[in-house]
């Protein structure tokens, strides 16, 4: 009687352990997908974070158009101004760049974008959101009152800022603006706005390095140094 309880009992753990290991098996399975499954999705993740790593752009012309898609043929959906700041999330290596555009994706031209600050010192992001002074547009109304534009040699310009003390360095701005440092060259009524003193212009932030006959009719008129 003993022995045969004693082989019931073995019979019992032996069926018992059957059960057991399949089942220990599967859970062991199910642990081994999953983590396959997260170390997949972590990967994923490092590489979306690759291909969207942001840099910081600069706006470097007037005005330039943010649009829906990577194409000058896709819908416009806003503007960005000279010296504009903007997130570029990834090359479109099409010519374009996706930035982050009041939280959206959206698109610009990279010839318009440079994430050298140094290339932009001088342009200005100011609250202006009227009319831009251009070679097309040659009299606006700007921030500061009328301006129009002149385009002489600037040399002895320069060389009365030197005799005043300036020694910042003049040169071209890819626009065609004549700059002073990081100013703007504009000529203006040095009643109103003395040699030196800085104004504000649809162009930048404006350096008044001269004065002409314009001023004798409009005192705020400002008449910006270009190479147009």
């Amino acid at each position: 009687m003993i022995r045969r309880k004693l082989a019931l009992l073995g019979t019992t753990v032996a069926i018992s352990l059957l059960l057991t290991v399949p089942a220990f098996a599967a859970d062991t399975k199910d642990t081994d997908t999953a983590q396959n499954a997260q170390n997949t999705q972590s990967i994923q993740e490092e590489k979306a974070e690759e291909k969207t790593e942001e840099n910081t752009g600069y706006v470097t012309c007037s005005v330039l158009n943010v649009r829906r898609a990577s194409s000058d043929k896709s819908d416009k959906v806003g503007t960005l101004k000279r010296g504009e700041e903007v997130k570029i999330l990834r090359d479109e290596e099409n010519g374009w760049y996706a930035i982050d555009f009041e939280g959206h994706i959206r698109y610009v031209h990279g010839d318009y974008i440079t994430t050298d600050q140094d290339e932009v010192n001088g342009y200005t992001a100011s609250s202006w959101d009227g009319p831009v002074l251009t070679a097309s547009a040659g009299t606006i109304n700007g921030p500061s009152g009328k301006e129009t534009y002149y385009n002489l040699n600037m040399s002895g310009v320069v060389s009365i800022m030197r005799s005043l003390g300036n020694t910042d360095e003049y040169w071209v701005r890819d626009d065609g603006a004549k700059m002073l440092g990081n100013y703007v060259m504009v000529a203006a009524n040095l009643n109103v706005h003395p040699r030196g003193s800085i104004v504000e212009t649809s162009l930048g932030l404006g350096i008044v390095c001269d004065t002409g006959g314009f001023a004798s009719g409009n005192s705020t008129q400002l008449d910006i140094a270009v190479n147009w």
